[in-house]
């Protein structure tokens, strides 16, 4: 364990000497992995698509490090628009529905609108798990709102590309007059397909799992209970365990038990390992602190954090033994 602690502050030292480059970095992987899961859509302009896919996840990527939350904002809803070119119809009502998300919400709370985004690239990478216990830890209990919605998103995936499977003419090859005949009834199927998946029971079971589990999580961790972080982790497993199983045999959900209990299990690693590089509390050391003003009375309980920068060396001394009467000893 010692190793570990040692190992651990190494590293959070390296990270802090080294911040200013680290998470520009950290922010660039991010652009490259959400521009370049936008741009592997694959139903772009051909005008659009011949500019190749690579420089313009590399180009936004850049562009994503380097600007304020609000303006990569606009970079991905101009981006996702882009991928929808080939059906303008389909491309305006989903510019129209990020416009909404970016006017109501994510323009108003850019650091929290971020779970929206790694709410997708979770269940992009199989770890949709991980997102709830994560929120619940480090955001406010608002953070269900963003990993609603990325939910929800993520929901209408599969529905957006059933209706840009048979358009494959592009607008290049229609009239410009012929686009805007059609306008209004390919805006009434696209909400057609927006409602049918809204009215599904699948994403809102997973919605409102999720956000029981943040709630849940938000207030665990928060209480002045020994290790309450990490049972906070342990409960917000459980309870997504039992809500996707309630899900399964009551409201005949899709998921698989065996898989939601592995996949919560490694997700739960996972956040105790993002836990112990957060901070490790010495409960042993911990003290109760009471004082008082004027006005109110404070109870307080001080933990300290272990810091340990090299293992530390207990060294045993041997003595010899005397005999119990020194003048035996002579006598011999």
């Amino acid at each position: 364990m010692e190793q570990l602690l040692v190992a651990r502050e190494s590293l959070v030292k390296f990270f802090k000497r080294f911040e200013v480059f680290i998470l520009p970095a950290l922010k660039f992987v991010l652009g490259l992995l959400l521009f370049g899961g936008i741009t592997s859509v694959g139903h772009a302009h051909a005008i659009i698509d011949g500019f190749g896919g690579g420089f313009v996840t590399f180009l936004f990527a850049l562009l994503f490090t380097v600007m304020p939350m609000n303006m990569s904002w606009i970079i991905i809803i101009l981006t996702v628009t882009m991928q929808f070119s080939a059906n303008v119809q389909v491309a305006a009502a989903v510019f129209i529905f990020q416009m909404l998300v970016f006017l109501f919400y994510a323009r108003m709370a850019p650091k929290e609108s971020l779970l929206i985004i790694f709410t997708i690239l979770a269940f992009h990478f199989n770890i949709p798990y991980l997102l709830p216990l994560i929120a619940g830890l480090y955001f406010p209990v608002t953070a269900v709102i963003p990993v609603t919605l990325g939910v929800f998103i993520y929901a209408q995936i599969d529905g957006i590309m059933r209706l840009m499977a048979p358009a494959a003419i592009t607008a290049a090859d229609r009239d410009l007059t012929e686009i805007l005949t059609e306008l209004p009834g390919a805006f009434s199927e696209v909400y057609t397909t927006i409602m049918a998946s809204f009215a599904s029971d699948q994403w809102l079971f997973t919605a409102i799992i999720f956000a029981m589990v943040i709630v849940l999580v938000h207030f665990v961790s928060r209480q002045a209970i020994d290790y309450s972080k990490e049972i906070a982790i342990g409960l917000g497993g459980v309870m997504m365990i039992f809500g996707f199983i309630i899900s399964v045999l009551f409201a005949g959900g899709s998921e698989h038990i065996g898989l939601v209990v592995l996949g919560t299990v490694i997700c739960g690693i996972f956040a105790v390992i993002i836990r112990f590089f957060d901070g490790v509390l010495d409960y042993q050391r911990a003290e109760s602190v009471q004082f008082e003003d004027d006005n109110n009375y404070y109870h307080v309980k001080v933990v300290p954090k272990v810091i340990m920068t090299k293992p530390q060396r207990s060294v045993k001394r041997i003595r010899p033994q005397l005999p119990e009467n020194p003048l035996e000893s002579e006598e011999m």
